[in-house]
């Protein structure tokens, strides 16, 4: 699970909205369950909507978000 957080930077009179990337881990100390929180990236909206998303184990690649496309189910039985 990743949890994303906002934050806005003004550049310019630019707007840019900066997101952290959050994974957990759970675990138990001393029979009480409890929640590490570790910040996995950052990912970027742009003023013109693109966004960017990049995480810290892979620092030098910028993944690009898209909205999801509606793609039609495939027939997954070969025609004779």
């Amino acid at each position: 699970m990743v949890v994303i957080t906002n934050k806005q930077k003004n550049t310019e009179n630019k707007i840019m909205k900066l997101f952290d990337v959050c994974t957990r881990k759970f675990y138990d100390k001393d029979g009480e369950k409890k929640i590490k929180w570790y910040k996995a990236g950052v990912m970027k909206e742009t003023d013109k909507g693109s966004k960017y998303l990049r995480l810290f184990n892979q620092p030098e690649t910028d993944f690009f978000i898209f909205e999801k496309e509606e793609i039609p189910p495939q027939d997954t039985q070969a025609q004779k």
